[in-house]
């Protein structure tokens, strides 16, 4: 009888589920055993990295939500899961406000500590830049495969973040974003901050706002800029539900106990 090795079998089945989680879970609860030349030959071929959660090293942070990632892909310096971290998330169409309260808050606020975000297009990027030039690290988590940069106008950004930080998915190789993959990757963005910042929002149905849910469940502290009142943003709203009021870095280093 062949010895399976179970580590190897989760990411065997990760990657041939597409990262697909009930599918993992599943085959994994069912004892699916495929040949053992199979497992090696899939999981050999891989380019990259992969935690799962049978490792001695997966985030504690990770463990202690609904769903933890069974396996994630990665690329970099994954001791960045550890340390203290700032959520960042907002809407792909921003103002030139929202632009100004995310540069100027992440910049004050993230010299020495990681930010971790999700790639997409608009705060996201403009998250992700701020941290690299202000001398902080950086986490992508993406709805894709950890092969497959989405927007692919962030390839430049995608391959330094690569090359100097850490770029984490749930998904293998080249697969496509799905609309679905979204809400799970941001439940990986919210689980590893230890706060949430949302610059801006512009709508209730949107991944910034199943982040926000998320961290309320999870009674993590959400930073909203405030906005005008005659603003289409939903920051000020956010604000009337319980979020902190953030005008300045100081703010998040007291929350967050960063001195």
């Amino acid at each position: 009888m062949e010895i399976y090795d179970s580590r190897l079998l989760l990411i065997y089945f990760a990657i041939k589920y597409d990262g697909d989680y009930d599918k993992v879970y599943m085959a994994n609860v069912l004892k699916e055993y495929p040949p053992y030349e199979e497992v090696l030959k899939v999981t050999s071929s891989l380019k990259c990295k992969a935690l799962t959660l049978l490792d001695y090293d997966y985030p504690q942070k990770l463990k202690q939500i609904y769903r933890p990632p069974i396996v994630l892909f990665y690329y970099g310096d994954i001791t960045l899961l550890d340390k203290p971290t700032l959520g960042v998330v907002g809407s792909r169409e921003y103002s030139e406000y929202g632009k100004y309260c995310a540069e100027t808050i992440i910049s004050d606020v993230i010299g020495g500590r990681v930010l971790v975000s999700g790639l997409a297009k608009g705060i996201d990027t403009i998250a992700h830049e701020c941290a690299i030039k202000n001398g902080g690290r950086t986490i992508a988590v993406l709805g894709s495969g950890i092969d497959n940069c989405y927007p692919s106008e962030n390839q430049e950004l995608y391959e330094e973040i690569k090359k100097n930080h850490l770029i984490i998915s749930e998904y293998p190789g080249m697969s496509t974003p799905d609309a679905k993959h979204f809400p799970m990757r941001n439940r990986i963005i919210t689980a590893l901050a230890d706060g949430i910042y949302i610059p801006q929002i512009n709508s209730y149905m949107s991944g910034t706002m199943i982040s926000f849910s998320q961290a309320v469940a999870l009674n993590k502290p959400v930073f909203v800029a405030p906005d005008r009142l005659t603003s289409e943003t939903i920051n000020n709203r956010l604000l009337d539900e319980g979020a902190i009021f953030t005008i300045d870095g100081e703010t998040i280093r007291y929350e967050l106990k960063w001195r």
